[in-house]
């Protein structure tokens, strides 16, 4: 998961703790009503928000077409730490032209982040 992947999580769970105490004290300190007509308006926002990022993560979940051959590492979203070592050629057929991502003599391939690669041809 990203950086700011895990920073919105982390925002979005706190607003969502302090809204459920912010209703909790607004029953305590103002009356059931009161606190009901501000749960309504929360619950509306939240809705809103969830439909939001629901939609956005099922535009986003496309598939990829990833190859990787000859000893390389290959991935349709991120990669950490990823080790490639040249091997030869490789067993396969070549990848065909086109969208994807594709990795061949020891090579590294993201379709996002990649974080701390390293690739080594030859012996």
């Amino acid at each position: 998961m990203t950086g700011w992947r895990k920073a919105c999580l982390v925002v979005l769970a706190v607003v969502g703790v302090a809204a459920a105490v912010g209703l909790v004290v607004l029953v305590v300190v103002a009356d059931l009503d009161t606190a009901a007509a501000a749960g309504s308006v929360v619950g509306a926002v939240a809705g809103a928000a969830s439909t939001w990022v629901a939609v956005a993560a099922l535009l986003d979940s496309g598939s990829t077409t990833v190859h990787a051959d000859g000893g390389s590492n290959a991935a349709g979203r991120d990669m950490h730490n990823p080790t490639a070592r040249d091997t030869g050629a490789g067993s396969g057929p070549p990848p065909a032209p086109g969208p994807g991502v594709s990795a061949s003599n020891g090579s590294n391939a993201a379709g996002r982040d990649m974080n701390d690669p390293s690739a080594h041809r030859g012996p």
